[in-house]
């Protein structure tokens, strides 16, 4: 089973660190993160236990090492 959070984080660096650390928490494997923050002056967030892929609107947060294959489309 997969499990997976999604949430709104109104563009809040705040709010979208607390997103990846409830997904810590609750063991997620993915958690979609609807309007992130902009990066400012080219500082982007991170996080160890997750890869971050980031595209306009979302970011797909995958669990590092959860065996998931995770293929990426554009449309």
């Amino acid at each position: 089973m997969i499990k997976a959070i999604q949430h709104n984080f109104t563009r809040s660096y705040e709010w979208t660190t607390a997103g990846q650390e409830t997904g810590v928490e609750c063991k997620a494997d993915v958690v979609c993160l609807q309007e992130q923050p902009r990066e400012r002056g080219g500082c982007g967030m991170r996080h160890s236990a997750y890869e971050i892929r980031k595209r306009q609107t979302v970011w797909t947060v995958i669990r590092k090492g959860n065996g998931l294959l995770v293929y990426e489309r554009s449309h």
